[in-house]
């Protein structure tokens, strides 16, 4: 079998692939195959779940793998029938393309799971800084509530002033600092 048949199978096979990835997933939606769904009830699982950062691909995965090889199968066709090099710097444009195909598929990835997994939690401190409004009047020296905006949602918190002064309902009031779960704003 020639060098520029394994080029040719392997740029088939990674077409092949991606068509084949590409029909199943949009059967499934139509079908209805939605996700996965486990129920541990309540029980500790072990791991630590918390630890993992779904905003970042790995660079290793079955995309990548698949854009590696078809890539490297069709880089392999253009230095082999195209350049007309031979086995080993056939090889060498071949290794090159699939790997710049490959980074630039997970880089891809990577701008797109990060755009679409950021979701609505967010970091407390965050909130410093931002503009509120006293959805609750805020006594003297206790405790009101507040409503701000957060990654584009409306978010309520328990806040103090941090003066201690009264702070009456429908005030503006921008928020200063956070302890424990307690904003403290001044009024704008």
């Amino acid at each position: 079998m020639s060098v520029g048949l394994i080029y040719i199978s392997l740029l088939g096979l990674g077409v092949v692939y991606a068509l084949m990835t590409g029909v199943f997933g949009w059967l499934s939606d139509m079908i209805g195959g939605g996700g996965v769904h486990v129920d541990v009830g309540g029980h500790d699982v072990a791991g630590h779940l918390d630890s993992v950062d779904a905003s970042h691909s790995h660079p290793v995965s079955g995309t990548t793998a698949a854009t590696f090889v078809t890539g490297f199968g069709g880089g392999g066709v253009i230095a082999h029938y195209v350049l007309g090099l031979g086995v080993i710097p056939g090889l060498l444009v071949a290794s090159g393309s699939g790997l710049v195909l490959a980074f630039a598929a997970y880089l891809a990835l990577d701008w797109l799971f990060k755009q679409t997994q950021g979701g609505s939690e967010y970091n407390v401190s965050e909130t410093t800084g931002r503009e509120a409004e006293v959805i609750t009047a805020i006594p003297a020296g206790a405790m009101g509530e507040i409503a701000y905006l957060v990654r584009g949602r409306r978010e309520n918190s328990p806040a103090r002033a941090v003066d201690g002064s009264e702070i009456p309902k429908g005030r503006l009031v921008v928020i200063e600092k956070t302890l424990g779960n307690t904003l403290y704003v001044r009024p704008l």
